[in-house]
């Protein structure tokens, strides 16, 4: 068997400012031990992207529950992940293409899998991925949005993206086209607090704070709370959806 010893908690609130909220959050452990932690930010609002965002989530939970054989190494997480994945885009696609209610919508996906010591991400879109490690906190996803394409090509710096009028804007999500990417890497897991965000939260709570909280004592529930009090007492401009993992190694 491949247990871990950890706990986690997951959040997602509404913000101040937006009708709806589209993001939506899962943490599960199946009977292999495996542990799945994930958030995805809806898109399209009125086009329901709250639907997108909860309907992926719930297809990915269902196949990592139902897994009828223990994954133990990174390939064999990143090819279940890449066909979970796959599947659930088709799915979302399909669904709107044949309903005009539901034409346009999309999700982002920020996923972790954690098996002993190896820690797989998926990434599709500009949530995010940290690690806490040696008590910094460290970015391992890649937004995948037009101002990082800027960046990685040395058009702008990062200090100008932060304000850039097209930071918002993606480049990959899921149910916008037939076939999505996905980012998928594998990485040596450490006993590393892990925390998943999206842009709602961390374009409204600075990474000082994001640090701050992560490092404290306060239970899963108190620093999941604390994070979305601080990204609403900023302006809570967007919804927040939050994960947090602790390894009790």
């Amino acid at each position: 068997m491949s247990y871990l010893s950890g706990k986690f908690f997951c959040l997602t609130d509404q913000g101040k400012v937006r009708p709806t909220n589209d993001d939506s959050a899962i943490t599960s452990v199946n009977a292999f031990g495996n542990v799945l932690l994930a958030v995805a930010d809806g898109m399209g609002g009125a086009k329901k992207g709250g639907y997108a965002s909860c309907k992926l989530l719930e297809h990915i939970l269902n196949e990592f529950r139902d897994l009828e054989k223990e994954l133990v190494t990174g390939k064999q997480i990143a090819n279940w992940l890449f066909k979970v994945i796959a599947s659930a885009n088709e799915k979302l696609y399909l669904i709107s293409e044949k309903n005009e209610e539901y034409k346009g919508m999309g999700t982002t996906l920020s996923l972790c899998m954690l098996v002993k010591d190896i820690l797989v991400t998926a990434q599709v879109g500009d949530s995010r991925i940290y690690l806490l490690r040696e008590n910094k906190l460290t970015k391992i996803s890649v937004d995948q949005t037009y101002v990082q394409y800027l960046i990685d090509n040395g058009m702008i710096s990062e200090k100008e993206a932060l304000s850039h009028k097209e930071r918002h804007v993606l480049t990959n999500a899921i149910g916008v086209k037939k076939v999505c990417q996905v980012d998928i890497k594998e990485h040596v897991y450490n006993n590393e607090k892990i925390l998943l965000c999206s842009d709602g939260l961390y374009n409204n709570v600075s990474p000082t704070v994001l640090e701050s909280i992560l490092r404290g004592d306060d239970s899963l529930e108190r620093k999941c709370s604390q994070l979305i009090a601080f990204g609403n007492a900023s302006g809570g401009t967007d919804n927040m959806a939050v994960v947090i993992w602790e390894s009790d190694n």
